[in-house]
């Protein structure tokens, strides 16, 4: 590897390129850890340092300057040639390859120096990742849904189900993936929030702001991750429809989807009822773990609904009003309510 490549002038493309990048790859040049902290949707990780040993150029850059730093890094770099020549082999027919790195600096230049050298169509992304962020965060802020209908009511009720039958819905689970609740994690890869903002501002950008937006009604955070306050507050804001069911419905579904379609997991949702100790109390929790080894599912979820999630949906319910309310035993019937409620009222 020639050892002036962080000096390259290299093409650039800007974020709002990658971002709209139809036909081609994006590489995130990044370590490992800084990847999985954030990237950008579709981005690949191939990077040019390790963990550890980007932690090692930096102590250099610290303790010795920025020569001694570069002088390790294309050491480092040069060292595993094959492996990068061999990754990047993979991207060989692509008609376009953007790489990025922390701030669209030293990094990405060195490879996408390298990669034009070996006739790649190589760019190098303005900005980099930081660059991304902020223009994410930025996005997230201006972004105005123009009629957004937000569904509520309480666990179990079957909103998710209502909304996965609507058009034009915005399910803020899947974006997380995760349910939402204390378990919504099981069978779950959630994202962490950097992520998430990312591919909430994906499906924003794909709905029909013309038309009616289905959202099911969320607290601020979902699992681990956060709802923007801009987006957050129109959600606020908006119209809103209660959604019902009686509690044999409720327990039932709750049952459905965490027992019966995920029978390997019941030991994890059997640990997380001991989560819930600080309150229900001890002596309860210790009844509702009885129940659930006897498989009385029915019983123990009907408990934590009552006690537990209907307590807290209560209090967060509290502020708002509700145009309709519509049962949800019926899930065909609950979408031809809702869809002949929104054409009427927008």
């Amino acid at each position: 590897m020639k050892r002036d490549l962080h000096k390259s002038t290299n093409p650039q493309a800007s974020i709002n390129e990658a971002w709209n990048l139809d036909k081609g790859s994006i590489v995130d040049v990044r370590s490992p850890d800084e990847f999985k902290s954030g990237h950008m949707p579709k981005a690949v990780n191939i990077p040019l340092l390790e963990n550890n040993e980007r932690k090692t150029v930096g102590t250099l850059y610290k303790e010795f300057g920025r020569e001694k730093a570069i002088d390790q890094g294309y050491q480092i770099a040069g060292s595993k040639l094959n492996y990068l020549y061999e990754q990047y082999e993979t991207l060989r027919n692509e008609p376009s390859v953007i790489i990025y790195c922390a701030r669209g600096g030293m990094r990405s230049r060195v490879v996408t120096a390298f990669l034009r050298h070996l006739g790649f169509p190589a760019r190098q992304m303005t900005g980099g990742y930081k660059g991304f962020r902020n223009w994410n965060i930025q996005q997230l802020d201006q972004f105005t849904l123009n009629h957004p209908i937000v569904l509520h009511g309480q666990t179990g009720v079957g909103k998710t189900m209502v909304l996965n039958h609507l058009p034009n819905s915005l399910d803020l689970e899947k974006v997380a993936d995760h349910r939402g609740s204390i378990i919504g994690a099981l069978g779950k890869k959630p994202l962490v929030q950097k992520n998430f903002e990312a591919e909430l501002l994906k499906s924003l950008l794909q709905l029909d702001n013309s038309k009616a937006v289905f959202i099911e009604g969320e607290s601020r955070k979902v699992g681990n991750v956060s709802i923007p306050n801009a987006i957050f507050s129109q959600m606020r804001a908006a119209t809103a429809l209660l959604l019902e069911a009686s509690m044999e419905t409720r327990v039932a579904r709750i049952v459905d989807e965490y027992i019966t379609k995920q029978p390997d997991l019941k030991h994890i949702v059997r640990e997380t009822i001991f989560q819930l100790t600080d309150n229900l109390g001890h002596k309860a929790v210790a009844r509702l773990i009885d129940l659930f080894d006897d498989e009385n599912y029915a019983e123990c979820f009907e408990y934590i609904l009552s006690n537990y999630y209907d307590r807290k949906y209560s209090h967060s319910m509290k502020k708002l009003n509700f145009a309709l309310r519509i049962s949800t035993e019926n899930l065909d019937q609950a979408r031809s309510d809702i869809l002949k409620f929104a054409c009427s009222n927008i």
